[in-house]
C-alpha cells in the first residue's frame, strides 16, 4: 500500500505550534501533505533544526520522500511595540509616524525601519497588518510624518508595514536571511523561499550563497513573487528560479486586490510555459483555522487554482497555528481530487514546446518529453518510469500533463525529494549502473514493492542510452511490463 495518493497537485503545509511533535507530523503526512513549509519568521534556529529533525524521521518512519521548504523572511518592516494590549486607530483622525520603533499610541506609530522617510512623501500610502490599516500622509516634519487614517482599526504589537509602489532595493536577502540561508544549506532542506524578489539578479545573489555552501546539493530557489515589479519580470525570473510561488497575501496590498486573480494566472501560466514548478498561497482555507470544515468560497478557490494548471497549494496558519491542522489538509487533497476528476488538467501553456531552447541535446530531450505524452494516451501504459539526475528530464515530462502516473528515478535521495514538489510526480532512488536492462529490471521491482505501481502494468520507461552521469541527454524511450 502506497504512503502516496492518485492526486497530480501536491500539498504545501506550513508547520508550527498547531503541527508540532511527531505524532501530529505523521497524521498530517499521511492525511496528504506533500511539502512542508518553515517560516523563518517565527521561532529561533534550535525550533527550525527540531522541526527539520521531526520532519526527516518522520517521512523515513511511513516511507514518504517529503521536501522541506525553509522560507526567508525577506526585508519584513514592522511597527514598534505597543503602550497597551491594542491601540484604536480611527478612521479620520491623525497620526505622527516616526521611524524608530518607539512604543505606539492612540496619536504616534513608531515603524522600525530606518530608511522610511527615503520611500514615503506628501500622498503616500502606509499600510498595516496586511492593509487592515491605512494612513496617508499629508506632510513630513524633519522626522516625523503626519498622515491621516483613511481606514482603522485595531492596532497591535509589530504588526507587518506595506509601502505599495515603493522601489525598494535589497531586501531579498537581508543580513538575517543569510544567516537562515546559511543555516538552511547546512541542515540539507530541499527549497530556499526567496521574499520580495524584484528580478532575476536577486536570484543569483542567493544562488551564489546557496552554492558556495552546499556544492552540488544547494537548495532550490522558490521566487516568492509577492510585489508589482516581480510581476513585471516574472519571465526572467522563471528562467533562473526552481520554482515560483503566487505569494497573495503581498501581492494583495502591493497592488489593488481586484488585480490579484490575474495576476495569479498570469505567474502560473509562465511557469507552465517554462516548466517551472508553482506554489499558489495565502487564504486558501483560512476559515479552518478555527473550524473543521472549508467555506464553498475557499472550496471554490482551491478547485480554481487546480485548474489554472498549479503545481501545488499551500496552507499557511491553517497548519500552522490553526485548530484543525490534520482536516486542513485532508479536505485540501479532497478538493483537489474532485477538481482533478476528469483527467489531468492540461493549459495552454503547458502543451506548448519549451522556449527558448537553442542546444540540440536539450531540444531533442524536450521533444522527447512531448512525445511520452502522446504515446501513453495511444498505448496501454500506467506508469511512467524517468531516470534523471538533476530532475530536469522529469519537469519536462510532467511540464505535458501526461496522463499515466510520474515516477522520477533518482540518483540520491536529495532529487527525490526536491521532485516531490512537482506536478503528478511521485519519486524513488534507486542507485545508476552501466547495464541498463538491469536497472530497469530493478526499478521496476521497487516501484511494485513500494506500492507505486502493479506488476504487470505496462511502463513507458524516459531516460538516456548510454547510462551516463551528465544531465540533459534524454534519448531513448523503452516500453516493458513492470516486474520484467
Amino acid at each position: 500500500m502506497s504512503v502516496y495518493d492518485d492526486r497530480r497537485v501536491k500539498i504545501v503545509a506550513t508547520l508550527g505550534p498547531a503541527s508540532a511533535g511527531r505524532d501530529r507530523l505523521r497524521a498530517m503526512m499521511l492525511a496528504g501533505l506533500d511539502v512542508c513549509r518553515i517560516n523563518t519568521a517565527h521561532g529561533t534556529l534550535d525550533d527550525r533544526a527540531r522541526l527539520i529533525e521531526d520532519v526527516r524521521a518522520v517521512a523515513n518512519e511511513i516511507g514518504k520522500a517529503v521536501p522541506i521548504l525553509l522560507d526567508l523572511r525577506g526585508l519584513k518592516i514592522r511597527t514598534g511595540p505597543l503602550a497597551g494590549d491594542k491601540v484604536p486607530v480611527a478612521r479620520g483622525s491623525t497620526i505622527e509616524i516616526v521611524n524608530v520603533p518607539d512604543p505606539t499610541t492612540a496619536t504616534r506609530i513608531g515603524i522600525d525601519y530606518p530608511a522610511l522617510f527615503d520611500f514615503i512623501a506628501p500622498g503616500s500610502r502606509i499600510l498595516i497588518s496586511d492593509g487592515l490599516i491605512e494612513l496617508l500622509v499629508e506632510e513630513i516634519k524633519g522626522d516625523v510624518a503626519v498622515g491621516r487614517v483613511s481606514r482603522g482599526g485595531l492596532l497591535l504589537g509589530k504588526q507587518g508595514v506595506t509601502l505599495p509602489g515603493a522601489s525598494i532595493k535589497g531586501g531579498s536577502l537581508t543580513e538575517v536571511d543569510r544567516v537562515d540561508l546559511e543555516f538552511g544549506v547546512e541542515q540539507g532542506v530541499d527549497f530556499i523561499g526567496l521574499s520580495f524578489v524584484s528580478d532575476a539578479t536577486d536570484l543569483r545573489l542567493a544562488r551564489q550563497v546557496a552554492s558556495w555552501r552546499g556544492g552540488e546539493h544547494a537548495p532550490g530557489l522558490i521566487a516568492k513573487i509577492e510585489r508589482p515589479d516581480a510581476l513585471e519580470n516574472v519571465e526572467e525570473i522563471a528562467a533562473v528560479a526552481d520554482g515560483l510561488m503566487v505569494a497573495r497575501g503581498d501581492l494583495g496590498v502591493q497592488m489593488e486586490a481586484e488585480k490579484v486573480p490575474r495576476a495569479q494566472k498570469k505567474i502560473i501560466r509562465v511557469a507552465n510555459e517554462r516548466s517551472v514548478p508553482v506554489i499558489t498561497a495565502t487564504q486558501m482555507l483560512e476559515s479552518m483555522i478555527t473550524q473543521p470544515v472549508a467555506t464553498r468560497a475557499e472550496t471554490s478557490d482551491v478547485a480554481n487554482a487546480v485548474w489554472d494548471g498549479t503545481d501545488a497549494v499551500m496552507l499557511s496558519a491553517e497548519t500552522a497555528v490553526g485548530s484543525y491542522p490534520v482536516e486542513a489538509v485532508a479536505t485540501m487533497g479532497r478538493i483537489i481530487r474532485e477538481a482533478e476528476k476528469e483527467g489531468p488538467v492540461r493549459t495552454a501553456a503547458s502543451g506548448m514546446p519549451l522556449p527558448g531552447v537553442e542546444e540540440p541535446s536539450l531540444k531533442l530531450a524536450d521533444s522527447i518529453a512531448r512525445a511520452v505524452k502522446e504515446l501513453s494516451e495511444q498505448g496501454p501504459v500506467e506508469t511512467l518510469l524517468v531516470f534523471t539526475l538533476t530532475g530536469a528530464s522529469v519537469r519536462r515530462v510532467a511540464k505535458y500533463r501526461p496522463r499515466p502516473q510520474i515516477i522520477g528515478v533518482a540518483n540520491d535521495e536529495a532529487t527525490a525529494r526536491k521532485l516531490n514538489l512537482v506536478w503528478g510526480v511521485r519519486a524513488t532512488v534507486v542507485p545508476l549502473e552501466d547495464d541498463p536492462d538491469h536497472l530497469f529490471r530493478i526499478a521496476g521491482k521497487q516501484v511494485i514493492e513500494q506500492g507505486l505501481a502493479q506488476e504487470g502494468e505496462y511502463a513507458l520507461i524516459v531516460g538516456s542510452l548510454p547510462m551516463t552521469r551528465v544531465s540533459g541527454r534524454t534519448n531513448m524511450l523503452h516500453v516493458r511490463p513492470l516486474g520484467t
